[in-house]
């Protein structure tokens, strides 16, 4: 489902991991758009990077590491439209892998999930997800709860003692203190996307099962004025064939007519791509 979220979740994304930052309250070290120098130097495939070149990192690079190391991994191209923001973003500030089972943890705890929870989305997971009570909207609360109790229990110098204030903003768009105002947070975003899907089978309006009632077939095409340059090639053509007596003029004939039979093809094709 990257076609249909990817580009919205990372503007979303891009909104909470900002410019360069080097806070002694974050594990991840020098950072650049919620790139971690660590991250940058796997994605280059070197042993590591300086903090210069974390600071020279361009928007197009976080990009394409985002899309390379952490959408797929936390669920981004299987996921339901919304839950694959919620997913993506946990896994950019948690790391995919917890993303997942955290996922799978709200699944087995009120989805009736038995697989195991071990950070890797299978069938069984997504069957579950798709079965969820209450469907995805109920899914994208329980789990972006489930972020935030892990988070705060996560101790120590980095963790939610820290760190808490600005976590909670991002998933629950609430300030604990009361000095913002309310924002939709992570969750509000990931609802929102949910609400706006549309329906993947069927283009029609809701509780109408009827087909595109235009014709696109040759009946109608035949009455396009276009159509008939090529029928004139066909009608030389078929005077070719009646008045040539060598196989040279069979062969051009032949082509000829092969040649029309394309053409108007292509015309009922660009017909149908227009209905």
């Amino acid at each position: 489902m990257a076609r249909e979220t990817l580009s919205t979740a990372l503007e979303l994304m891009f909104g909470h991991e900002g410019g360069y930052v080097n806070s002694k309250t974050d594990r991840g070290g020098p950072t650049k758009y919620g790139v971690t120098h660590k991250t940058l130097a796997a994605h280059l495939g070197v042993a590591s990077v300086t903090a210069d070149r974390v600071k020279a990192m361009t928007l197009a690079e976080a990009t394409a590491i985002y899309q390379r190391s952490y959408w797929t991994q936390s669920g981004g191209d299987v996921l339901p439209v919304g839950l694959d923001y919620a997913a993506f973003d946990f896994g950019v500030n948690s790391g995919p892998t917890r993303a997942v089972k955290s996922l799978q943890a709200v699944l087995a705890a009120k989805g009736g999930y038995t697989g195991k929870v071990d950070g890797h989305i299978g069938e069984q997971t997504l069957a579950a997800v798709n079965a969820y009570p209450g469907g995805v909207r109920m899914f994208i609360i329980d789990y972006c709860d489930e972020r935030m109790r892990f988070l705060r229990s996560l101790g120590g110098k980095t963790g939610f003692s820290a760190n808490g204030r600005g976590w909670t903003i991002r998933v629950t768009g609430k300030d604990p203190k009361g000095q913002y105002k309310d924002q939709p947070g992570v969750v509000g975003n990931a609802l929102r996307l949910a609400a706006a899907k549309k329906p993947v089978a069927s283009q029609t309006t809701a509780g109408s099962a009827k087909a595109d009632g235009r014709d696109t077939g040759i009946g109608e095409v035949l009455k396009k004025s276009e159509a008939w340059g090529p029928l004139g090639g066909l009608l030389s053509a078929i005077g070719a064939i009646a008045a040539g007596s060598g196989p040279v003029q069979w062969a051009l004939a032949a082509a000829v007519v092969a040649g029309v039979a394309y053409g108007i093809y292509r015309l009922v094709e660009r017909e149908r791509a227009d209905a």
